[in-house]
């Protein structure tokens, strides 16, 4: 059952507490009525940076004593004798508009910490919630430790990849399927990969394929472990699923904090891969009038010197001119129901456009991806914040008559 947010909106928030943290199907207990609040953060600071674990807070009532995990009464298997109160239950969030159902979030609880205020008149459970992430780092190529299928892994099997050269996607999808997480979003890579070592954690084996793919590797609002090609950003700049400002038409935003610096200048790569040379890309003249912004990476799944160098090129195509950034987007859904739809259904990696009016009446007009977002609900005093974090979109070209080149826009990469 969903409880009513507003007159436009209704929250669920499930707990598989019948499922174990792995199972392909999950079996939800509805808490709903129970929320007091929930924050989730989710994504990277930049497109720079990696995407990190995602996380979720959530508030319930507990009063009644039923998620704590000495209780008897409450989600408790009688016939195993234990509380189904227990790290690593799958939650979700969710919320519904206009007859459609949004995920916010979907993760793991790591724990089920009980606060009794007013000296014990009130009660409630401040549950931490990740992504899968955590599950990743925590186990390695080869390793042991969970249960899949009919056989305990680690008792009878153990995590197996059968490793060749191939298509970055592949890889991926293997290493999500040799651990059991079916929950997967993946496009088809560009790139081939080496084999890499069995001892890394699959978090790391999988930022390793997204940095020879130059691709991007997170956690969906679903859960979806979602890998996407180093072609994706360039090919899905057509139409904005929204556009934000303050004219006619467009979504208001509350507050918004941009940056232009030198900070996320790329301007000279140096990439080597496993067995290869050093291959490097420069933009003579952005060192010339940037000074020279170095970044090296070493010992790449690249399968050639010709795609490491292909990398090394996209890298300091889409860097080499510092372009402004919209580190946040703030907005209250309540004051226009038109942002509803955007703020529960919009996703890390969606184009947008943003139109900033300045005090001077000009307005700025910019073309950017989501990186992060963040919800902070208030389930009680009927508060939403929804807040959002981009970076400019690689156009790869330069489109004449619309964009300046050395200003917004580089010239593509081969």
């Amino acid at each position: 059952m969903s409880v009513s947010f507003d007159s436009n909106v209704d929250i669920t928030v499930e707990i598989a507490f019948d499922s174990n943290p792995l199972d392909s199907s999950q079996t939800y207990t509805d808490v709903t009525a129970y929320l007091r609040s929930f924050e989730t953060s989710r994504g990277r600071i930049s497109a720079l940076t990696q995407f990190q674990t995602g996380t979720a807070t959530v508030v319930l009532d507990n009063r009644d004593n039923r998620f704590s995990p000495n209780q008897t009464t409450h989600y408790y298997d009688s016939s195993a004798g234990r509380t189904k109160i227990q790290p690593l239950k799958r939650l979700r969030i969710r919320a519904t508009y206009s007859s459609t159902t949004y995920d916010i979030f979907n993760g793991f609880v790591e724990s089920f910490p009980v606060q009794y205020a007013g000296q014990g008149y009130d009660a409630s459970t401040k549950i931490r919630v990740v992504d899968a992430f955590k599950l990743f780092f925590n186990a390695t190529l080869d390793g042991v430790g969970w249960r899949l299928g009919i056989s305990k892994l680690g008792s009878t099997t153990r995590l197996t990849l059968t490793q060749a050269q191939e298509l970055s996607s592949v890889r991926v999808k293997n290493i999500l399927d040799s651990f059991g997480y079916s929950n997967q979003a993946i496009s088809t890579g560009q790139l081939q990969v080496q084999t890499q070592p069995e001892t890394d954690d699959l978090l790391t084996a999988i930022r390793k394929v997204e940095q020879a793919e130059n691709g991007t590797f997170f956690i969906g609002a679903n859960g979806d472990a979602t890998f996407r090609d180093r072609n994706f950003r360039l090919t899905n700049t057509t139409t904005p699923s929204a556009t934000f400002g303050q004219g006619g038409g467009e979504l208001p935003y509350v507050d918004i904090m941009s940056a232009y610096d030198d900070s996320k200048i790329i301007n000279t790569v140096q990439r080597t891969r496993t067995g290869g040379s050093t291959q490097v890309a420069i933009d003579s003249d952005s060192v010339e009038r940037f000074g020279a912004h170095v970044l090296t990476e070493s010992s790449t799944l690249n399968v050639s010197n010709a795609d490491a160098a292909s990398i090394a090129e996209q890298k300091v195509v889409a860097n080499s001119i510092p372009q402004t950034t919209v580190e946040s987007l703030s907005f209250a859904p309540q004051q226009n129901t038109g942002l509803w739809a955007k703020a529960l259904g919009l996703d890390i990696g969606s184009f947008v456009e943003a139109k900033v009016t300045t005090p001077s009446s000009t307005v700025e007009t910019y073309d950017l991806f989501i990186e992060r977002i963040k919800h902070k609900v208030d389930a009680r005093n009927k508060t939403w914040n929804w807040q959002i974090g981009l970076s400019p979109a690689e156009t790869g070209a330069w489109i004449l008559g619309v964009s300046k080149l050395g200003i917004d826009t580089n010239i593509s990469y081969t």
